[in-house]
């Protein structure tokens, strides 16, 4: 009995503690999201409290919308630019990092720092970066070849790649981290048998390394592809979806639409549905990928 006591005092405790958290999770994600899944029915604006049920009419609208099919191709343009150049990029700091041996903690914090960075303050340092001006840093660099100033952030050709820019400076940083806790993973004695048949350089990186490396690089790539989807910030800080709407995102665009001009929230909210259903979509098939690969791995093993 007295052990039967104790342990419901505990369960009671735990169930105190975890309380707050599953309230805030109720008040400030559940329910939103539910309200949400409901206002994507509804020709709801956010300027009045009247609203009309419309069914799928939202939806109908949103594959109608030219706008926003101009913003999804700019984030899938977005998309490529940020999330192979990142992965890259971050694979290669990984397997550099792993070999350097002296002052290697300063080298993985030097690295780790942009990930951890605010990145709408990065967003207004890169701003300064790419000003227009001929005293800009980025127009100072290129003005050393004799290349003219340029309008980075102003001319519909260069404004998304800088916006990509950034976005993906910040994501190699954390592509860095994975693949290092992934490099670290692999057992010694893999490379050490490799060494005793000669594998070396390039080959054990490409039989060896990568393969291994599998299941972590379609988790990264899924993973950084879903963050990229849904970046705002340095739009919003950037260019404000400009010039000519040419860096216009599908999360800036559904923010566009529920919160400035028409205030049309209920339109804005089932295009945040759908592009729910289609990160879910992402999500799964890379689970199903990655389990494959795993399989794949310990059959070879």
């Amino acid at each position: 009995m007295t052990s039967g006591t104790g342990g419901g005092r505990v369960g009671w405790r735990a169930a105190a503690l975890l309380l707050p958290a599953f309230v805030g999770i109720v008040v400030f994600v559940i329910g939103p999201a539910l309200v949400s899944v409901f206002v994507a029915g509804t020709d709801k604006a956010l300027t009045g409290p009247r609203f009309h049920w419309v069914g799928t009419a939202n939806a109908r609208a949103a594959f109608d919308d030219p706008d926003l099919g101009d913003a999804v191709v700019h984030t899938l343009v977005y998309c490529l630019l940020t999330v192979i150049p990142a992965v890259v990029l971050g694979l290669a700091l990984a397997l550099a990092a792993e070999r350097v041996t002296r002052g290697r903690s300063l080298v993985r914090l030097a690295l780790f720092l942009p990930v951890s960075a605010n990145i709408v303050a990065m967003a207004v340092v890169f701003a300064y970066i790419f000003d227009s001006s001929p005293d800009g840093l980025a127009n100072t660099v290129v003005g050393l070849v004799g290349i003219a100033p340029v309008d980075w952030l102003g001319d519909t050709s260069t404004a998304l790649p800088v916006v990509a820019l950034v976005g993906g400076w910040r994501l190699t940083s954390l592509v860095f981290i994975v693949y290092l806790a992934g490099l670290t993973a692999i057992p010694r004695s893999v490379y050490e048998a490799a060494d005793v048949d000669g594998i070396r350089g390039l080959a054990r990186l490409r039989h060896i390394t990568l393969p291994l490396l599998a299941p972590t690089s379609v988790f990264l790539g899924v993973f950084v592809t879903i963050l990229t989807v849904q970046t705002f910030e340095t739009v919003a800080v950037l260019t404000k979806g400009g010039p000519l709407n040419s860096s216009t995102t599908i999360i800036y665009y559904m923010y566009q639409v529920g919160f400035t001009g028409s205030f049309r929230i209920g339109y804005a909210s089932m295009i945040a549905l759908l592009l729910l259903a289609a990160t879910v979509a992402l999500g799964a098939g890379g689970a199903v990928l990655g389990r494959r690969l795993r399989r794949i791995r310990a059959a070879a093993a």
